[in-house]
């Protein structure tokens, strides 16, 4: 029954496209398949994220599973519908089939069941939650704020493999000011692009943080642009690099900030803004805010009851637990970098199928993603 629901909700979830700040259409087919599951209140915030709580009202949110419900734009030319559900070969094809509509939708089937088998003895909840591909954590943070999970689980895809760790995501804005000029006098202006092409030297020859388990902090420039855009004939007043910081756990954004303007400066760069990006975003109830884009790194101990009731719920399953760390940032930046909530990530699906031309997710670990987190419900919340 689990399995079946499981890959029909994620072919039905695929069928409708949910842009991030699209995702309404999205919401309101989780939002009744919960009802018909028998969650006992199901409700969607200000932002338009749905949260489906099952078990006794008045008792302690055991575990809360989340997963986020938008998707990335399709680009490229793929061999089948993106949006069709096709299933074929034992995969179902489209886009977020991976990425991540086949783990929220084993939540949300994989939740229902545990319920189904006995009574529960505390509460577990479901978020399907909005813009994760936008600004990671903003949608779950609101559902922290009226929820208090003792644990989290992160529906993304993990070969089902068990995460225990993260690392976190720090977007920064580096502006350098020159000094206008025509180009055919360059001696009469400062100009900015070679102090930023100075300042990308002297960022890279920075020696970056490792950890053994998370591997090395690094900083990457994902975006450049003069102001005016484009500059003809003239120096360009200033230059902006976007760069993206992927942080260890203990790391903070004023440490890190702190460090690149001592490697700019220390090269002559001095003239230039360093700032963490706070771009507006809307969600698709009209919702606008401006969240920092600083995403802190998480871990968790092996030992820890929740990775152990974890290995348990897949050892019920007939497979051998895999232990393993993200290599992407997730909406368990909020859960455990920012909270410091136990948290967890487990789903089906492969990291490197997520995003992709022909994306898809293999049927069997859908299924046997419910199966675990039905499991890991009667095991935690069930007691």
């Amino acid at each position: 029954m689990v399995v079946m629901d499981a890959v029909a909700l994620t072919q039905k979830l695929v069928r409708i496209p949910g842009l991030s700040g699209e995702e309404g259409a999205v919401a309101d087919a989780i939002e009744q398949t919960m009802r018909e599951l028998g969650y006992r209140e199901v409700t969607r915030d200000a932002m338009g994220t749905v949260l489906g709580q099952i078990g006794p009202e008045d008792a302690e949110t055991c575990l809360l599973f989340d997963g986020h419900m938008d998707v990335v734009p399709v680009v490229g030319e793929w061999s089948v519908d993106p949006f069709g559900g096709e299933i074929r070969d034992g995969r179902l094809w489209g886009r977020g089939s991976t990425d991540m509509k086949g783990g929220l939708a084993a939540a949300i089937c994989g939740v229902a069941a545990a319920a189904q088998r006995g009574e529960l003895k505390h509460q577990a909840a479901v978020s399907a939650t909005v813009l994760e591909e936008v600004i990671e954590g903003a949608a779950l943070g609101a559902v922290m704020d009226r929820l208090d999970p003792r644990a989290v689980v992160i529906c993304e895809p993990t070969s089902l493999d068990l995460k225990t760790a993260q690392k976190g995501r720090l977007e920064m804005l580096l502006t350098i000011h020159g000094k206008p000029s025509h180009a055919a006098y360059p001696e009469r202006g400062v100009n900015a692009i070679d102090f930023a092409a100075r300042a990308l030297r002297a960022l890279d020859a920075m020696t970056p943080v490792r950890s053994d388990e998370l591997g090395a902090g690094i900083l990457v420039p994902t975006d450049i642009i003069s102001d005016p855009h484009p500059s003809i004939s003239m120096l360009p007043n200033s230059v902006t690099i976007r760069f993206d910081r992927r942080t260890l756990v203990g790391e903070n954004s004023e440490d890190i900030l702190g460090a690149m303007r001592h490697a700019l400066t220390t090269d002559n760069v001095t003239n230039f803004d360093l700032e963490i990006t706070d771009s507006e975003v809307s969600t698709y109830t009209d919702e606008t805010f401006e969240p920092l884009r600083w995403l802190p790194a998480w871990r968790l101990d092996r030992d820890h009851e929740l990775v152990l009731g974890a290995m348990d719920a897949i050892r019920e399953t007939g497979q051998e637990p895999h232990l393993g760390v993200f290599g992407f940032c997730t909406n368990g930046s909020e859960s455990a970098g920012r909270r410091k909530v136990p948290t967890i990530g487990i789903g089906p699906g492969s990291e490197g199928d997520a995003h992709i031309i022909d994306e898809s997710v293999d049927v069997g670990e859908v299924a046997a993603a419910a199966e675990i987190y039905s499991n890991l419900v009667t095991g935690m919340a069930g007691v």
